[in-house]
């Protein structure tokens, strides 16, 4: 992971409204790699302290735009 700036992490919950999409859809890109979970103390199945950085959020949604832009430029 390297280095971060501690004001860079999110939990689940902010990391939803940063991306503004559903908590299931979240879930879904995070299981596809989109971006990382870090930390976590898994405790009873539920993993706990679970944090994402916005750095990373950020740069999904960079590529998003990309790829959003690039399918724009072929129906042209």
């Amino acid at each position: 992971m390297g280095f971060y700036d501690v004001g860079d992490r999110l939990a689940w919950w902010q990391a939803v409204r940063f991306l503004n999409v559903s908590k299931s859809a979240f879930y879904r890109l995070a299981a596809r790699g989109e971006f990382k979970a870090y930390g976590g103390v898994p405790c009873g199945g539920v993993v706990h302290g679970r944090f994402y950085l916005k750095s990373e959020l950020e740069a999904y949604l960079r590529r998003k735009a990309k790829a959003e832009r690039g399918k724009g430029a072929d129906r042209g």
